[in-house]
C-alpha cells in the first residue's frame, strides 16, 4: 500500500502524525514513520483498554451491565440521592451518568462526590469521572486493578509487554487515560479486536462484548463526523462500517470489519480529527469495499 497520499494529506495540513500502521488480513501492509516509535500517552484509547477489562470480568460474572454503583461501593450509599442510586455500570460505560461536564477526579470518592445534574441514561456527557467509577466498580469486584489484571490476560498475550498506566491514590487503575502504547501496540489491539476478542487460538473476551462495545448503544447529540453516530462501550461507532478507539491528541485504532483492517496511528496533534478524515480521504479507498 502506498502511503504517499496520507502522508502529504497530513503535512499540507500541518498535521503533528508520529506514526501510522494499517493492517489487512492480519497482516501489515503498510507503515510510516515521522519520528522513531516509542510509547506515548495514548489519552482515552485507554478507556477502550479498560472496556475489554471491564468485558472480561462480566464474561466471568463478576460485573454485569445493570450493577449499581452504590450496590458495588456501598461506602458511597449513605450519601447516595436518587440519581446516584440508580447509576450503574451500563450508565458509566455509555457516558451517561448525568454529571455535567468533563471532570478528571482524582479518587472514587471524588468521582462519586460529583453532583449529578441529570437522570442516569438520559443525556451523554463524555466525562473521566464515569471511567473512574467504572474502574473503581473493576477493583472491587475483581480484586485486582485493571492494569495489573490486564498484563497476564491481555497486554503480555498480544505482544505488548508491560505498559505503563498510573494508579490513583484509592488503588484504581486510571482508566480514562495515561496509558502508554506504542502505535505497534495500537495495531495489535486493534486486530485483537478484529478478531473478535480472539488471539492466537484463545478467546480473550467475548465476542459477543466486542460486537456490543463498538456499536451504538446511546445517541451523543454531537454533530462532528464520526462522533454523531452514537458512542459505545468506551468506542466510538464511525463511518464505513467501522469504530474506533479514540485519544484526544490523534491517537486512533480504527477497526474497519468489512476491509478486515485496522489502522493504527499514534499523533501528537490538538486538532486530531483531520488525521482520521485523511484515514477515509487516502487509505480506505486503497482498502476496497
Amino acid at each position: 500500500m502506498n502511503l504517499k497520499p496520507f502522508v502529504k494529506a497530513l503535512e499540507r495540513q500541518k498535521q503533528h502524525c508520529e506514526g501510522i500502521i494499517v493492517l489487512r488480513h492480519g497482516k501489515k501492509i503498510a507503515k510510516y514513520r515521522w519520528i522513531p516509535e516509542a510509547p506515548r500517552n495514548s489519552f482515552s484509547v485507554s478507556k477502550s483498554v479498560l472496556a475489554i477489562a471491564i468485558g472480561m470480568a462480566i464474561d466471568r460474572r463478576k460485573l454485569s451491565l445493570g450493577d449499581r454503583v452504590i450496590d458495588v461501593l456501598p461506602e458511597f450509599s449513605h450519601k447516595a440521592g436518587k440519581r446516584l442510586s440508580a447509576l450503574t455500570l451500563e450508565h458509566l460505560l455509555t457516558m451517561t451518568r448525568g454529571y455535567a461536564a468533563f471532570s478528571r477526579p482524582a479518587t472514587a470518592v471524588e468521582a462519586a462526590a460529583q453532583p449529578l445534574k441529570y437522570q442516569p441514561g438520559s443525556r451523554f456527557v463524555y466525562d473521566n469521572g464515569s471511567t473512574f467509577l467504572a474502574s473503581a466498580m473493576f477493583t472491587r469486584k475483581m480484586g485486582i486493578n485493571a492494569r495489573d489484571f490486564l498484563l497476564n490476560t491481555l497486554f503480555r498475550p498480544l505482544g505488548m509487554g508491560d505498559p505503563e498506566w498510573p494508579q490513583s491514590p484509592d488503588g484504581h487503575t486510571i482508566g480514562g487515560t495515561g496509558l502508554m502504547l506504542t502505535t505497534s501496540n495500537l495495531a495489535r489491539f486493534g486486530q485483537f479486536l478484529l478478531q473478535g476478542g480472539r488471539w492466537r487460538g484463545r478467546q480473550i473476551v467475548s465476542s459477543a462484548w466486542i460486537e456490543s462495545a463498538g456499536r451504538p448503544q446511546t445517541g451523543t447529540g454531537l454533530r462532528r463526523p464520526d462522533c454523531n453516530l452514537g458512542y459505545g462501550y468506551y468506542f466510538w461507532p464511525c463511518r464505513h462500517g467501522a469504530y474506533r478507539a479514540d485519544g484526544k491528541n490523534g491517537q486512533f485504532v480504527v477497526v474497519l470489519p468489512r476491509q478486515d483492517a485496522v489502522v493504527a496511528i499514534n499523533s501528537d496533534d490538538p486538532k486530531p480529527f483531520p488525521i482520521l478524515y485523511a484515514v477515509w480521504d487516502e487509505i480506505l479507498p486503497l482498502l476496497g469495499k
